[in-house]
This record gives structure tokens, sequence and C-alpha cells, in this order.
């Protein structure tokens, strides 16, 4: 992994659609890397809500929205932002990553591109 370079992708873009139940998605990345670049986009006419999301490399990965008083294990990508992520499974073409996803309300639009980089 070299976190010294513009992040570079390594396997195709994923769309994520979220709802108000978890799913999840297999991500595969063309070479072995431990970072994904997140994009959070709305649907045309909404206000904006995020996306929370959890990684794995465990199938059965499942997230929740945190609530007040009520802490969860999940990421935060906010609407209109695009940030990398580093997590603590490294993945390729034969070892997927899972990512499970959810929003608060609306169907927010979020994009998982696997990499390296900032």
């Amino acid at each position: 992994m070299a976190n010294n370079i513009a992040f570079q992708a390594q396997g195709r873009t994923y769309k994520a659609n979220a709802t108000t139940s978890s799913q999840t998605i297999e991500i595969y990345s063309d070479s072995p890397c431990n970072q994904l670049l997140v994009q959070n986009h709305e649907p045309s006419g909404t206000a904006g809500h995020p996306v929370y999301f959890r990684v794995s490399n465990l199938a059965n990965v499942t997230v929740t929205a945190p609530g007040n008083g009520t802490p969860q294990y999940a990421l935060c990508s906010v609407p209109a932002s695009v940030r990398v992520y580093t997590v603590p499974y490294q993945f390729s073409n034969s070892t997927p990553l899972y990512v499970a996803f959810i929003s608060e309300t609306d169907s927010p639009e979020c994009y998982f591109t696997p990499g390296e980089g900032l």
C-alpha cells in the first residue's frame, strides 16, 4: 500500500443505492489493496443524507445507522463527499471485501472504488 501517492483505482467502481435496510455488496480489486475511495451522491431533488457503511472480510456483515445515545460500528460518508478509507482487510480479485451500507432516509447513491493512495 502506497499512502504517499495520489489515489490510483485498482478495479471497478461499485454503485450502492442506500435504503433504510442494510444491504451488502462484494468488492473485488484487480490487484491486492486495502483502500476504498468512497463518493456520496444524492439523487436530484433531495436535501442530502449520509450513507453509513461497515466493511468486513465476512459475507454476513450488516450495518445499523447510529442513533442518539446508540453508537454503532459504522463509518459515515456525508453528502457530496469524496474520501479514501483504509480498511483493515486486504482484498483482491479472488478475495472480496464485503461492504454493508444503509441510510436513515431517502436513497442516496454511494460509489466504492478499490485502490490505493491519498
